[in-house]
Protein backbone atom coordinates (compact mmCIF):
# COMPACT_ATOMS: atom_id res chain seq x y z
CA UNK A 1 0.00 0.00 0.00
CA UNK A 2 2.93 2.53 -0.33
CA UNK A 3 2.39 2.48 -3.66
CA UNK A 4 1.68 6.57 -4.54
CA UNK A 5 0.13 5.44 -8.05
CA UNK A 6 -2.43 7.75 -9.37
CA UNK A 7 -4.43 4.93 -11.57
CA UNK A 8 -7.57 4.15 -9.43
CA UNK A 9 -7.37 0.24 -10.31
CA UNK A 10 -3.68 -0.27 -9.47
CA UNK A 11 -4.06 1.62 -5.96
CA UNK A 12 -7.18 -0.16 -5.36
CA UNK A 13 -5.46 -3.17 -6.29
CA UNK A 14 -2.95 -2.50 -3.76
CA UNK A 15 -4.89 -1.36 -1.08
CA UNK A 16 -6.37 -5.25 -1.17
CA UNK A 17 -3.73 -6.71 -1.49
CA UNK A 18 -2.18 -4.56 1.83
CA UNK A 19 -5.31 -5.59 3.52
CA UNK A 20 -4.72 -9.40 2.66
CA UNK A 21 -2.04 -9.46 4.28
CA UNK A 22 -2.14 -7.21 7.35
CA UNK A 23 -3.10 -8.38 11.05
CA UNK A 24 -7.00 -6.76 11.07
CA UNK A 25 -7.55 -6.55 14.58
CA UNK A 26 -11.28 -7.80 16.18
CA UNK A 27 -12.93 -4.74 17.68
CA UNK A 28 -13.20 -5.24 21.35
CA UNK A 29 -16.97 -4.54 22.80
CA UNK A 30 -15.07 -2.38 26.06
CA UNK A 31 -14.62 1.19 25.17
CA UNK A 32 -10.87 1.64 26.45
CA UNK A 33 -10.01 -1.46 25.18
CA UNK A 34 -11.52 -1.14 21.75
CA UNK A 35 -9.79 2.84 21.87
CA UNK A 36 -6.44 1.08 22.35
CA UNK A 37 -7.02 -1.51 19.25
CA UNK A 38 -7.98 0.99 17.07
CA UNK A 39 -5.13 3.70 17.84
CA UNK A 40 -2.95 0.62 17.38
CA UNK A 41 -4.46 0.04 14.36
CA UNK A 42 -4.30 4.02 12.95
CA UNK A 43 -0.56 3.59 13.53
CA UNK A 44 -0.96 0.35 10.74
CA UNK A 45 -3.00 2.67 8.73
CA UNK A 46 -0.09 5.50 9.01
CA UNK A 47 2.54 3.80 8.31
CA UNK A 48 1.33 1.70 5.42
CA UNK A 49 0.63 4.79 3.89
CA UNK A 50 -3.38 4.65 4.19
CA UNK A 51 -4.20 7.98 5.94
CA UNK A 52 -4.26 11.38 4.49
CA UNK A 53 -4.94 9.72 0.88
CA UNK A 54 -6.58 13.27 -0.41
CA UNK A 55 -4.17 15.56 2.05
CA UNK A 56 -2.11 17.55 0.71
CA UNK A 57 1.73 16.33 0.42
CA UNK A 58 2.94 19.59 2.28
CA UNK A 59 0.45 18.58 5.39
CA UNK A 60 1.65 15.22 4.94
CA UNK A 61 -1.12 13.60 2.94
CA UNK A 62 -0.68 11.07 0.14
CA UNK A 63 -1.54 13.78 -2.19
CA UNK A 64 -4.00 11.44 -4.34
CA UNK A 65 -7.49 12.36 -5.06
CA UNK A 66 -11.16 12.05 -3.30
CA UNK A 67 -11.83 8.80 -5.75
CA UNK A 68 -8.90 7.57 -4.03
CA UNK A 69 -10.22 8.33 -0.64
CA UNK A 70 -13.48 6.52 -1.59
CA UNK A 71 -11.70 3.39 -3.10
CA UNK A 72 -9.90 3.09 0.32
CA UNK A 73 -12.71 3.38 2.08
CA UNK A 74 -14.75 0.78 0.20
CA UNK A 75 -11.59 -1.88 0.38
CA UNK A 76 -11.36 -1.21 4.37
CA UNK A 77 -15.05 -1.98 4.65
CA UNK A 78 -15.04 -4.85 2.29
CA UNK A 79 -12.28 -6.34 4.17
CA UNK A 80 -14.29 -6.04 7.68
CA UNK A 81 -11.49 -3.92 8.45
CA UNK A 82 -12.37 -0.86 11.55
CA UNK A 83 -11.87 2.86 10.57
CA UNK A 84 -9.10 4.18 12.78
CA UNK A 85 -10.07 5.48 15.96
CA UNK A 86 -9.32 9.11 15.32
CA UNK A 87 -11.32 10.00 12.53
CA UNK A 88 -12.45 13.27 13.83
CA UNK A 89 -8.73 14.23 13.08
CA UNK A 90 -8.41 12.94 10.43
CA UNK A 91 -11.93 13.65 8.57
CA UNK A 92 -12.82 16.93 10.27
CA UNK A 93 -10.63 19.04 12.21
CA UNK A 94 -7.35 18.02 10.31
CA UNK A 95 -8.46 19.50 6.84
CA UNK A 96 -9.34 22.98 8.16
CA UNK A 97 -5.68 23.53 10.07
CA UNK A 98 -4.50 22.83 6.60
CA UNK A 99 -6.77 25.28 5.26
CA UNK A 100 -6.24 28.21 7.23
CA UNK A 101 -3.49 26.77 10.04
CA UNK A 102 -0.52 28.87 10.26
CA UNK A 103 2.39 27.14 9.23
CA UNK A 104 3.99 25.87 13.37
CA UNK A 105 0.69 24.50 13.30
CA UNK A 106 0.30 22.35 10.04
CA UNK A 107 3.91 21.05 10.74
CA UNK A 108 4.10 20.25 14.44
CA UNK A 109 0.43 18.85 14.64
CA UNK A 110 -0.71 17.42 11.56
CA UNK A 111 1.79 14.40 11.56
CA UNK A 112 1.04 13.32 15.16
CA UNK A 113 -2.31 13.71 14.39
CA UNK A 114 -2.26 11.14 11.43
CA UNK A 115 0.02 8.93 13.22
CA UNK A 116 -2.37 8.93 16.28
CA UNK A 117 0.06 9.83 18.64
CA UNK A 118 -2.52 12.87 19.28
CA UNK A 119 -6.17 11.94 19.44
CA UNK A 120 -8.62 15.20 18.25
CA UNK A 121 -11.84 15.98 20.22
CA UNK A 122 -14.46 18.43 18.57
CA UNK A 123 -15.72 21.09 21.04
CA UNK A 124 -18.11 23.03 19.06
CA UNK A 125 -22.05 22.59 20.50
CA UNK A 126 -23.33 23.29 23.45
CA UNK A 127 -26.25 22.69 26.35
CA UNK A 128 -27.71 25.91 25.12
CA UNK A 129 -25.94 25.90 21.57
CA UNK A 130 -26.57 22.91 19.53
CA UNK A 131 -28.17 23.01 16.16
CA UNK A 132 -28.09 26.55 16.30
CA UNK A 133 -24.08 26.87 16.84
CA UNK A 134 -23.73 30.60 16.50
CA UNK A 135 -25.03 31.04 19.59
CA UNK A 136 -22.54 29.60 21.56
CA UNK A 137 -21.60 31.07 24.94
CA UNK A 138 -18.09 29.50 25.86
CA UNK A 139 -16.08 32.96 25.86
CA UNK A 140 -12.45 33.22 25.67
CA UNK A 141 -10.87 36.84 26.99
CA UNK A 142 -7.56 37.77 24.84
CA UNK A 143 -5.00 38.54 28.05
CA UNK A 144 -1.59 39.44 26.57
CA UNK A 145 -0.18 36.88 24.58
CA UNK A 146 -3.01 33.98 26.07
CA UNK A 147 -6.98 33.56 25.82
CA UNK A 148 -8.64 33.00 28.84
CA UNK A 149 -11.68 30.12 28.50
CA UNK A 150 -14.81 29.51 30.27
CA UNK A 151 -17.72 27.63 29.12
CA UNK A 152 -18.84 24.77 28.60
CA UNK A 153 -19.22 22.04 25.41
CA UNK A 154 -21.64 18.46 25.49
CA UNK A 155 -21.23 15.93 23.10
CA UNK A 156 -17.95 16.29 22.69
CA UNK A 157 -16.89 13.06 21.43
CA UNK A 158 -13.77 10.97 22.82
CA UNK A 159 -12.49 14.31 25.08
CA UNK A 160 -11.55 11.92 27.84
CA UNK A 161 -8.87 10.74 25.79
CA UNK A 162 -7.57 13.48 23.21
CA UNK A 163 -5.32 15.15 23.75
CA UNK A 164 -6.20 18.09 21.73
CA UNK A 165 -9.38 19.67 20.83
CA UNK A 166 -11.16 22.02 17.76
CA UNK A 167 -12.74 25.10 20.28
CA UNK A 168 -14.85 27.10 19.25
CA UNK A 169 -15.10 30.42 21.35
CA UNK A 170 -17.11 33.27 21.25
CA UNK A 171 -14.26 35.97 21.60
CA UNK A 172 -16.57 39.15 20.90
CA UNK A 173 -19.86 39.07 22.54
CA UNK A 174 -20.97 42.45 21.25
CA UNK A 175 -20.64 41.82 17.35
CA UNK A 176 -23.23 39.41 15.35
CA UNK A 177 -23.45 36.17 16.86
CA UNK A 178 -21.34 34.96 13.75
CA UNK A 179 -18.60 37.70 13.88
CA UNK A 180 -17.61 37.51 17.17
CA UNK A 181 -16.54 33.58 17.06
CA UNK A 182 -12.89 32.24 16.85
CA UNK A 183 -11.15 28.77 16.44
CA UNK A 184 -8.81 27.68 18.78
CA UNK A 185 -6.66 24.27 19.13
CA UNK A 186 -6.42 23.63 22.89
CA UNK A 187 -4.11 21.18 24.36
CA UNK A 188 -6.15 18.90 27.02
CA UNK A 189 -3.73 18.43 29.35
CA UNK A 190 -3.91 22.32 29.81
CA UNK A 191 -5.31 23.32 33.87
CA UNK A 192 -8.67 23.70 34.01
CA UNK A 193 -10.19 21.29 31.44
CA UNK A 194 -12.53 18.81 33.47
CA UNK A 195 -13.85 16.45 30.45
CA UNK A 196 -16.91 13.87 31.95
CA UNK A 197 -18.14 11.14 29.94
CA UNK A 198 -21.47 10.72 28.92
CA UNK A 199 -23.63 6.98 28.39
CA UNK A 200 -25.62 6.85 25.83
CA UNK A 201 -28.70 4.65 25.23
CA UNK A 202 -26.49 1.77 23.66
CA UNK A 203 -24.39 1.80 26.91
CA UNK A 204 -21.49 3.61 24.94
CA UNK A 205 -19.50 6.45 27.10
CA UNK A 206 -17.37 8.30 24.26
CA UNK A 207 -19.80 11.07 24.40
CA UNK A 208 -18.15 13.75 26.94
CA UNK A 209 -19.85 17.38 28.13
CA UNK A 210 -16.45 19.39 28.83
CA UNK A 211 -15.79 22.59 31.06
CA UNK A 212 -13.27 24.68 30.92
CA UNK A 213 -12.42 26.88 33.95
CA UNK A 214 -10.33 29.98 32.80
CA UNK A 215 -8.10 28.05 30.79
CA UNK A 216 -5.19 29.68 29.54
CA UNK A 217 -4.36 29.06 25.77
CA UNK A 218 -1.56 31.15 23.87
CA UNK A 219 -2.69 33.37 21.40
CA UNK A 220 -0.70 31.37 18.60
CA UNK A 221 -2.88 28.60 18.81
CA UNK A 222 -5.70 30.53 16.89
CA UNK A 223 -6.81 29.08 13.88
CA UNK A 224 -7.69 32.10 11.11
CA UNK A 225 -8.06 35.78 11.98
CA UNK A 226 -9.65 36.44 15.31
CA UNK A 227 -13.42 37.00 15.67
CA UNK A 228 -13.20 34.84 11.85
CA UNK A 229 -13.73 31.56 13.20
CA UNK A 230 -17.06 31.04 11.55
CA UNK A 231 -15.34 30.65 8.20
CA UNK A 232 -13.30 27.91 9.35
CA UNK A 233 -16.23 26.09 10.99
CA UNK A 234 -18.19 26.26 8.58
CA UNK A 235 -15.12 24.61 6.12
CA UNK A 236 -15.00 22.30 9.13
CA UNK A 237 -18.83 21.01 9.12
CA UNK A 238 -18.87 21.36 5.43
CA UNK A 239 -15.61 18.41 5.45
CA UNK A 240 -17.38 16.44 8.14
CA UNK A 241 -20.48 15.87 6.12
CA UNK A 242 -19.05 15.47 2.83
CA UNK A 243 -16.23 13.00 4.08
CA UNK A 244 -18.88 11.42 6.64
CA UNK A 245 -21.24 10.54 3.94
CA UNK A 246 -18.18 8.59 1.71
CA UNK A 247 -17.29 7.03 4.35
CA UNK A 248 -20.61 5.76 6.45
CA UNK A 249 -22.45 4.77 2.77
CA UNK A 250 -19.50 2.00 2.20
CA UNK A 251 -20.16 0.80 5.95
CA UNK A 252 -23.93 0.55 5.44
CA UNK A 253 -23.70 -1.62 2.29
CA UNK A 254 -21.43 -3.58 4.13
CA UNK A 255 -23.76 -4.21 7.10
CA UNK A 256 -26.94 -4.86 4.72
CA UNK A 257 -24.42 -7.47 2.98
CA UNK A 258 -23.72 -8.99 6.46
CA UNK A 259 -27.56 -9.03 7.02
CA UNK A 260 -28.45 -10.42 3.93
CA UNK A 261 -26.30 -12.97 4.41
CA UNK A 262 -27.03 -14.15 7.83
CA UNK A 263 -30.61 -14.43 6.69
CA UNK A 264 -29.61 -16.72 3.86
CA UNK A 265 -27.29 -18.95 5.58
CA UNK A 266 -30.72 -19.64 8.27
CA UNK A 267 -32.84 -19.95 5.81
CA UNK A 268 -35.59 -17.50 4.29
CA UNK A 269 -39.10 -17.86 5.10
CA UNK A 270 -41.12 -18.98 2.18
CA UNK A 271 -42.39 -15.55 0.54
CA UNK A 272 -46.20 -16.52 0.80
CA UNK A 273 -46.19 -16.43 4.75
CA UNK A 274 -46.70 -13.28 6.67
CA UNK A 275 -42.94 -13.50 8.22
CA UNK A 276 -41.20 -14.25 4.40
CA UNK A 277 -43.26 -11.41 3.17
CA UNK A 278 -42.00 -8.74 5.94
CA UNK A 279 -38.57 -9.91 5.34
CA UNK A 280 -38.76 -9.45 1.85
CA UNK A 281 -40.35 -5.53 1.82
CA UNK A 282 -37.23 -4.87 4.45
CA UNK A 283 -34.43 -6.19 2.29
CA UNK A 284 -35.96 -4.37 -0.16
CA UNK A 285 -36.61 -1.17 1.51
CA UNK A 286 -33.19 -1.45 2.68
CA UNK A 287 -31.91 -2.00 -0.73
CA UNK A 288 -33.50 0.82 -2.16
CA UNK A 289 -32.63 3.52 0.33
CA UNK A 290 -28.56 2.06 -0.67
CA UNK A 291 -28.99 2.68 -4.39
CA UNK A 292 -30.30 6.26 -3.66
CA UNK A 293 -27.26 7.27 -1.49
CA UNK A 294 -24.53 5.40 -3.58
CA UNK A 295 -25.81 8.16 -6.40
CA UNK A 296 -25.63 10.95 -4.10
CA UNK A 297 -22.23 10.00 -3.15
CA UNK A 298 -20.78 10.44 -7.24
CA UNK A 299 -22.11 13.71 -6.21
CA UNK A 300 -20.72 13.78 -3.53
CA UNK A 301 -16.98 13.07 -4.91
CA UNK A 302 -17.45 14.93 -7.89
CA UNK A 303 -17.76 18.00 -5.14
CA UNK A 304 -15.04 17.38 -3.14
CA UNK A 305 -12.54 16.80 -6.43
CA UNK A 306 -13.42 20.16 -7.53
CA UNK A 307 -13.00 21.85 -4.86
CA UNK A 308 -16.54 23.06 -4.09
CA UNK A 309 -16.79 22.15 -0.16
CA UNK A 310 -18.11 23.38 1.79
CA UNK A 311 -21.65 24.20 -0.24
CA UNK A 312 -25.17 24.34 1.00
CA UNK A 313 -25.23 20.71 -0.82
CA UNK A 314 -23.25 19.24 1.98
CA UNK A 315 -26.66 19.89 3.54
CA UNK A 316 -28.54 17.34 1.29
CA UNK A 317 -25.34 14.69 1.61
CA UNK A 318 -26.82 15.00 5.72
CA UNK A 319 -29.79 14.72 5.47
CA UNK A 320 -30.10 11.87 3.15
CA UNK A 321 -27.13 9.93 5.21
CA UNK A 322 -29.49 10.50 8.17
CA UNK A 323 -32.78 8.99 6.71
CA UNK A 324 -31.15 5.93 4.80
CA UNK A 325 -29.18 5.07 7.89
CA UNK A 326 -32.11 5.09 9.90
CA UNK A 327 -34.13 3.01 7.35
CA UNK A 328 -31.56 0.29 6.50
CA UNK A 329 -30.59 -0.48 10.56
CA UNK A 330 -34.54 0.58 11.46
CA UNK A 331 -36.01 -2.36 8.94
CA UNK A 332 -33.12 -4.80 9.96
CA UNK A 333 -33.87 -4.63 14.04
CA UNK A 334 -37.42 -4.67 12.52
CA UNK A 335 -36.96 -8.05 12.22
CA UNK A 336 -35.32 -8.87 15.30
CA UNK A 337 -39.27 -8.51 17.04
CA UNK A 338 -39.09 -9.09 20.67
CA UNK A 339 -35.52 -10.45 20.77
CA UNK A 340 -34.01 -7.27 19.82
CA UNK A 341 -34.12 -7.09 23.89
CA UNK A 342 -32.64 -10.71 24.79
CA UNK A 343 -28.94 -10.74 24.53
CA UNK A 344 -26.62 -13.53 22.56
CA UNK A 345 -29.66 -14.13 20.51
CA UNK A 346 -29.89 -14.92 16.70
CA UNK A 347 -33.46 -14.44 15.65
CA UNK A 348 -33.55 -15.66 11.86
CA UNK A 349 -29.83 -15.93 11.97
CA UNK A 350 -29.47 -11.76 13.01
CA UNK A 351 -27.11 -11.28 15.56
CA UNK A 352 -29.20 -9.36 18.24
CA UNK A 353 -26.78 -7.56 20.20
CA UNK A 354 -24.98 -6.04 16.89
CA UNK A 355 -28.45 -5.08 15.23
CA UNK A 356 -29.94 -3.86 18.35
CA UNK A 357 -26.83 -1.76 19.17
CA UNK A 358 -26.66 0.01 15.64
CA UNK A 359 -30.28 0.68 15.74
CA UNK A 360 -30.09 2.20 18.69
CA UNK A 361 -26.69 4.41 17.60
CA UNK A 362 -28.61 5.21 14.54
CA UNK A 363 -31.53 7.29 15.92
CA UNK A 364 -28.48 9.57 16.74
CA UNK A 365 -27.59 10.50 12.91
CA UNK A 366 -30.61 12.95 12.78
CA UNK A 367 -29.03 14.97 15.68
CA UNK A 368 -25.27 15.07 16.11
CA UNK A 369 -23.23 17.10 12.68
CA UNK A 370 -26.32 19.43 12.31
CA UNK A 371 -30.47 18.07 13.19
CA UNK A 372 -32.17 17.41 10.28
CA UNK A 373 -34.48 20.08 10.58
CA UNK A 374 -31.62 22.24 10.32
CA UNK A 375 -30.48 20.88 7.14
CA UNK A 376 -33.73 21.01 5.88
CA UNK A 377 -33.78 25.01 6.32
CA UNK A 378 -30.37 25.51 4.83
CA UNK A 379 -31.48 23.34 1.36
CA UNK A 380 -34.66 26.01 1.34
CA UNK A 381 -33.01 28.74 2.00
CA UNK A 382 -29.51 28.39 0.66
CA UNK A 383 -30.76 26.29 -2.35
CA UNK A 384 -34.17 26.96 -2.89
CA UNK A 385 -34.38 30.33 -2.49
CA UNK A 386 -37.32 30.09 -0.15
CA UNK A 387 -38.14 32.30 2.60
CA UNK A 388 -37.81 32.40 6.14
CA UNK A 389 -40.82 31.46 7.83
Amino acid sequence: MTTMTTDLAEYRSGVRAWLADADIPTVPLDLDERFDVLRDWQRALFEAGGLGISWSKEAGGQGLSHLHQLAFAEELAYARAPMPIGLIGLDVVGPSIDEFGQQWQREELLPKLLSGEHIWCQGFSEPEAGSDLASLRTRAVLDGDEFVISGQKVWTSWAHKAQWCALLVRTDPAAHKHAGISYLLVDMSTPGITPKPLEQMTGDREFCEVFFDEVRVPRRNLVGELNGGWAVATHTLGIERAAYTLRRRVDYEVAFEDAVAALRDHGLPAPETGLGRRVRIAIGKAHVALKVLSAQTQKTVARLAAGQVPTPEDSVDKLLLNEVEQIVFGEIAELLGPYRAVEESRPLGLASDRWAHDHLYSRATSIYGGTSQIQRNIISERLLGLPRG
